[in-house]
């Protein structure tokens, strides 16, 4: 799980450092992602089902999707308290948040969420593939302090982005689709991006830790909560049919593995 992280992120740091402009850095480092994902797709063929079509119901898929639409509404009314009515759309906030939906989606779950369904071991391994790929992309954004960011700005960014990344890996596990995470991403980062001037450019450089901020974090963990409930024992038998749909021998290995605890 830990190298297909890394990978995608080599990957989509390359395709991002062929583009001349601002905008053409972010869209490449989203068509490098989409290569990742490929590539994932035929290295597994024909076994792998695929990333984008989910396996359960739609009238399901609109429930676990709630708690992201209450973070994305009072997210945005603290940046009205913060800064008014401000809104600034421009391709630059499109390109930034497609980047942030396609990449970090790619990089944190699109590949190492299905990898660790197929080959971690043992009764706890929905729970330790969303752990574990929420609290890397948490720590990654510890590296925001290269560009600017104060240390408690991004320790608390860092703390936020677990909660809401276990929300995403939750999501993730429960309809087998990176798909929808894309989108709540890419249109999450889209709000930031357009409602709060200090982030124009896409960067933390300019934000310090203060009241709404604090609430924010309390909002984000709260995700990480409500992620964790999507995940609880009671719904891990559906999520192990997920992936027997998304893996074509998914149930032949689990049978066998099970066989052989048994044995043990």
């Amino acid at each position: 799980m830990l190298f297909s992280i890394l990978t995608a992120a080599l990957v989509c740091a390359l395709g991002s450092s062929l583009g001349s402009s601002d905008i053409g850095q972010y869209l490449l480092l989203s068509v490098a992602a989409v290569l990742c994902l490929l590539a994932h797709k035929l290295w597994f063929s024909p076994q792998f089902k695929g990333f984008f079509k989910p396996e359960i119901p739609f009238r399901e898929i609109g429930i676990l999707c709630l708690p992201f639409l209450v973070q994305l509404l009072l997210s945005w009314l603290l940046n009205v308290i913060d800064y008014g009515w401000f809104f600034k759309a421009s391709r630059l906030s499109i390109a930034m948040a497609l980047s942030a939906g396609f990449g970090e989606e790619t990089m944190f779950r699109g590949l190492a969420i299905p990898i660790g369904m197929r080959y971690i071991k043992g009764k706890n391994k929905i729970l330790t593939a969303a752990l574990f790929t929420s609290v890397i992309f948490g720590l990654s954004h510890l590296g925001n302090i290269k560009v600017g960011a104060n240390v408690g700005m991004a320790v608390v960014q860092a703390a936020a982005t677990i909660g809401t990344g276990l929300l995403y890996a939750a999501i993730c596990l429960r309809t087998g689709s990176i798909l929808i995470t894309i989108v709540m991403h890419s249109l999450y980062d889209w709000m930031c991006f357009v409602t709060n001037p200090v982030m124009q450019e896409g960067s933390m450089a300019g934000l310090g830790v203060s009241f709404t901020i604090i609430v924010s974090l309390f909002i984000d963990l709260s995700m990480g909560i409500a992620g964790y409930c999507m995940i609880r024992p009671a719904v891990r038998e559906k999520i192990e049919e997920v992936w027997q749909m998304k893996w074509h021998d998914y149930a032949v290995e689990a049978e066998a593995d099970s066989a052989h605890q048994g044995k043990r």
